[in-house]
């Protein structure tokens, strides 16, 4: 059985703790102790389908186009966390965008696309900032292979 989805979330796992000078990748963890920053963590985010409003005759179990859209956060603490958090993000896309493996997984009708991002810089002991990115995962979700 295969899940296209665990297997994008699983590999997206892989490649942002590829990024140089990440010290910890994560998923759905949000118990980051400082010293393991800067770190990434992937959340596994919202998925919906293109046949949620589809009320036609056709089977049920035919393919559907989902769309996943997990949510990446990177955090930093740094004297100069602003920088810092635009090479990280510079990183994060160009590594999601080109990954052969997710761009694989996705399949030729498929597509990964980058929506942004939000920041949020604070204080602790010293200057701490996250990034919140964003992609959006386009696949087909074949029920026969569940």
């Amino acid at each position: 059985m295969k899940d296209v989805r665990e297997e994008i979330l699983a590999r997206l796992l892989e490649v942002i703790a590829s990024i140089p000078n990440i010290k910890a990748a994560y998923r759905n963890n949000v118990d980051i102790p400082e010293e393991a920053l800067p770190a990434a963590i992937v959340f596994d985010g919202d998925e919906e389908t293109s046949g949620a409003d589809d009320r036609s005759a056709r089977p049920s179990n035919r393919p559907y186009v989902v769309r996943m859209t997990p949510e990446i956060l990177v955090a930093q603490q740094a004297d100069q966390v602003g920088p810092e958090l635009t090479a990280l993000r510079r990183e994060l896309i160009r590594r999601v965008l080109t990954d052969t493996q997710l761009i694989a997984l996705v399949g030729g009708n498929g597509a990964i696309r980058y929506l942004g991002c939000q920041t949020d810089v604070g204080w602790m002991r010293s200057l701490h900032g996250v990034l919140m990115a964003l992609f959006t995962f386009q696949y087909s979700l074949k029920i026969e292979e569940l």
